[in-house]
C-alpha cells in the first residue's frame, strides 16, 4: 500500500463498483498479449504496455485508436470485426483466468455489510461474463454487470460508471470503485466517484496517481470498507 496520499473514504459507503480484467482476475497478461498478437497478424504494432495503458476501452474504440495512430482513419466495421475475431481466438487457448487473491472474502465482507456490488467492464464476451457469474456466486448478480454493450462510449468516458451509478441509484458519493488502469481510474473520476487503483499490472504507481486515482495499493489484501 503507498501511504503518501490517503484521502478519506466516503462515509457511509453503500456501493463498490469493481472493474474485471486485473481488478477481479488475474487476466490482463493474457489480454494483453491476445490484443498485441492480433494486431500484429494484421500488420500493426500494439505493444503489451499499450494494451494496458488503454485498458477499459471497448473493442471497437481499441481497434480505432490504433487505425488513427496507423491510418489516421477509424477502422470499418469489417476490419474491427477481423481484428476483434483474432483476438478472441488467440485467448480462447490461453488458461482460464483466476480471481486475484483476496477478491472474495472481500466481497463477503460487503455483502455482510449490505454493500452492493457492482461490476464495471469493458469487456463484452460472453465467456468471461458468464465466468463472473460462477465464480463470484452470490455476491455479483447479472444485473448488477455494466459490459461495453451497454454503453456508446467505453472508457476514459465516465459513461460506464454513470450508467452503473443510475442503475444502482446510488448518488456518487456513497460508492467507491476499484480499478486497475489509468482509462478506467479517468472513467471512474469523470463520474464523481472515490477511487482506488489497485496496480495488478506491469505500469508504474505513478501512472495511475496522475491519472486521478485517491489511494493505490499493490492488491486488495486488507481492504476494509
Amino acid at each position: 500500500m503507498i501511504a503518501n496520499r490517503l484521502p478519506v473514504l466516503p462515509n457511509p459507503i453503500k456501493g463498490v463498483f469493481f472493474d474485471m480484467d486485473g481488478v477481479l482476475y488475474d487476466s490482463m497478461g493474457a489480454h494483453a498479449n491476445a490484443w498485441s498478437q492480433a494486431f500484429h497478424f494484421f500488420g500493426f504494432d500494439f505493444s503489451p504496455e499499450m494494451v494496458y495503458r488503454n485498458e477499459g476501452r471497448t473493442a471497437q474504440s481499441t481497434i480505432n485508436l490504433v487505425f488513427q495512430q496507423d491510418k489516421k482513419r477509424d477502422a470499418t466495421e469489417h476490419e474491427v470485426l477481423k481484428i476483434y475475431a483474432k483476438k478472441t481466438e488467440i485467448i480462447a487457448d490461453f488458461p482460464d483466468a483466476v480471481a486475484f487473491d483476496g477478491v472474495v472474502s472481500l466481497m463477503k465482507d460487503l455483502s455482510e455489510k449490505s454493500i452492493s456490488i457492482w461490476v464495471v467492464t469493458g469487456s463484452s464476451q460472453d465467456k468471461f461474463l458468464n465466468a463472473l457469474l460462477q465464480d463470484f456466486e452470490g455476491y455479483v448478480d447479472k444485473s448488477r454487470i455494466i459490459t461495453g454493450q451497454d454503453v456508446q462510449h467505453g472508457k476514459p468516458h465516465p459513461e460506464p460508471y454513470l450508467m452503473a451509478l443510475k442503475r444502482s441509484g446510488l448518488a456518487s458519493h456513497e460508492v467507491v470503485v476499484i480499478e486497475n488502469a489509468p482509462l478506467g481510474i479517468q472513467s471512474a473520476k469523470g463520474a464523481g466517484i472515490f477511487t482506488i487503483a489497485v496496480n495488478t499490472g506491469i505500469l508504474d504507481d505513478q501512472v495511475l496517481w496522475d491519472s486521478g486515482a485517491d489511494q493505490v495499493h499493490k492488491d486488495m489484501l486488507g481492504l476494509k470498507f
